[in-house]
């Protein structure tokens, strides 16, 4: 892929595409997401910035039955937290919502101060993939990884020991787009 040199009139264009980032699972649930735009979606994540280059974020592409997989395994660790039982159900089927689910990791640093800085980068990263995935007319929807979860999905997704899991990302075409929520103003202390 090619990143060509922006010009002025690429500002509006990521505004737009800004703006019009929603969260949501309104998607063709029979249409799946080809490895080449998932693949692109990647590649434009690892473009986030990134204190002293750890590059930190860790992918797993989640589809066909393996979705279901990792509803069991989510699921058994949530029994194990003593999670209530209408909700560890949930968690078996849930990740079947959309046809393709991203597991983003974030792996440990060599400091506590640089696993913090892996996972702001990691973060930004995720931005990234959500907006290209926008700009693509894909979905998504960023949830959290269940509360004593983070090992086993990071295990279930081949990532090293200590990956801590970012999120469990929803991903398909999208059918509709939901309104945008009112953003309240951003709070700015000037120090002119």
């Amino acid at each position: 892929m090619n990143v060509p040199t922006p010009d002025v009139g690429d500002f509006e264009a990521v505004a737009r595409v800004i703006a019009s980032r929603r969260t949501s699972m309104l998607v063709d649930t029979e249409r799946d997401v080809d490895d080449d735009v998932l693949d692109d979606l990647f590649r434009l994540a690892a473009w986030a910035p990134c204190h002293k280059r750890t590059w930190p974020w860790r992918f797993c592409k989640v589809r066909g039955d393996s979705r279901g997989r990792l509803g069991s395994v989510v699921a058994t660790a949530m029994e194990r937290s003593g999670d209530p039982t209408p909700k560890v159900d949930k968690a078996r089927t849930k990740y079947l919502r959309t046809p393709v689910v991203l597991v983003i990791g974030s792996v440990v640093g060599d400091t506590p101060n640089r696993t913090v800085e892996n996972r702001d980068a990691t973060a930004a990263a995720v931005q990234n993939l959500m907006l290209a995935a926008s700009a693509r007319g894909l979905a998504t929807y960023w949830g959290s990884c269940p509360t004593g979860a983070s090992d086993d999905v990071a295990r279930f997704a081949g990532f090293d020991d200590g990956t801590s899991i970012v999120g469990l990302f929803y991903l398909g075409w999208a059918t509709s787009s939901p309104e945008a929520p009112e953003r309240p103003a951003p709070i700015v202390t000037r120090r002119d």
